[in-house]
């Protein structure tokens, strides 16, 4: 049973990426190719080397206005590590990335 429903869930998430993706499009349609996605954005004290996913140029934009709403640029200092835990958790349930839930975009 549990892993019917880990599958709905992964199933879910899929159709919430394409349905985002869409919306990125439609709101950014000049934006063409792909960009790397810095899974802890560096402004909110994520390293240059850490981990990145190559994701449309307009869903990174998307990612991008969802994490400047929950955290606006030029703050006197970044979040604290649960402030940035909650960041990640809200901006990645709107917007998931594809690569972990088996979408290669």
């Amino acid at each position: 049973m549990r892993r019917t429903a880990d599958a709905q869930g992964v199933e879910r998430t899929r159709q919430l990426y394409w349905k985002r993706l869409a919306e990125a499009k439609a709101l950014y349609p000049d934006s063409a190719g792909y960009q790397n996605h810095h899974a802890v954005p560096l402004y909110l004290g994520g390293s240059s080397q850490g981990t990145t996913y190559r994701l449309p140029t307009a869903y990174h934009k998307a990612i991008t206005q969802a994490f400047r709403l929950e955290w606006r640029y030029g703050q006197e200092r970044p979040p604290s590590k649960q402030d940035l835990m909650n960041i990640l958790i809200r901006v990645y349930e709107q917007y998931p990335i594809p690569q972990l839930v088996g979408i290669e975009p």
